[in-house]
């Protein structure tokens, strides 16, 4: 019998592995939020990468506005974890 396969999992990488990017100065929030959309997408976890991923533009753009992080950092963040910017 042949396995089902889970609809939710993917074998393809859910951000831009090209992209290289220290983000060790960024805020501890937005680090705990980048290493999390890792693991799902070392899971192959696509849906829990796509539900969690509008929390680290949110909170991107609120540091932004802040001045605590630069525009080169946000929309380096969401060209390599969102394959977007604005």
């Amino acid at each position: 019998m042949e396995k089902k396969k889970d609809p939710f999992k993917t074998d393809k990488p859910l951000y831009d592995y090209n992209i290289n990017y220290d983000y060790s100065h960024l805020p501890n929030d937005l680090i705990e939020i980048i290493h999390e959309l890792e693991k799902f997408d070392k899971d192959g976890d696509w849906f829990n990468y796509d539900m969690k991923f509008p929390l680290l533009d949110i909170n991107a753009k609120a540091y932004l506005s802040n001045g605590r992080i630069t525009e080169y950092d946000y929309k380096t963040l969401l060209k390599k974890y969102g394959g977007i910017y604005d």
